[in-house]
């Protein structure tokens, strides 16, 4: 990674905690707990899910939706893009490496990893809260 994306991830991450305590998508608790064990569990192998594939694609970023790529950080951005993963993947011959921030969501985890369970809950409940905000309904 270079220098500026260091930078601005760590500046993010300096804000997390205002982030979390502001959301109204995430449960503070339980997504403190999960980056925590996250950031302990790098590097994570990960596949791009449609979502993400089609994301990136439109994006204009040429990935082979079958290649196991690599999270490599993790930060958390707010109600937004919730946790947020830095992904360093090869771009082509001409391109050579570059890094992709990209939802949690958008990502498949391998099933035996160990956070698998614990990713795919928070996946699922962040996006039936995003559907629900997007909504206008109220609990």
């Amino acid at each position: 990674m270079d220098e500026t994306t260091i930078e601005t991830m760590n500046e993010i991450k300096d804000n997390t905690e205002q982030l979390l305590r502001t959301s109204t998508i995430d449960n503070p608790v339980q997504t403190r707990e999960l980056l925590q064990k996250l950031e302990a569990s790098l590097p994570i192998a990960v596949r791009l899910n449609e979502h993400g594939f089609n994301s990136l694609r439109e994006q204009g970023k040429n990935i082979n939706n079958d290649i196991v790529l690599q999270v490599n950080s993790v930060l958390y951005i707010g109600d937004m893009g919730g946790i947020l993963c830095a992904i360093e993947c090869e771009m082509g011959s001409d391109s050579g490496k570059e890094v992709l921030m990209t939802s949690i969501t958008h990502l498949k985890i391998d099933p035996s990893h160990p956070l698998a369970e614990q990713i795919k809950q928070y996946q699922k409940k962040r996006l039936v809260s995003m559907a629900i905000a997007d909504s206008g309904a109220c609990d």
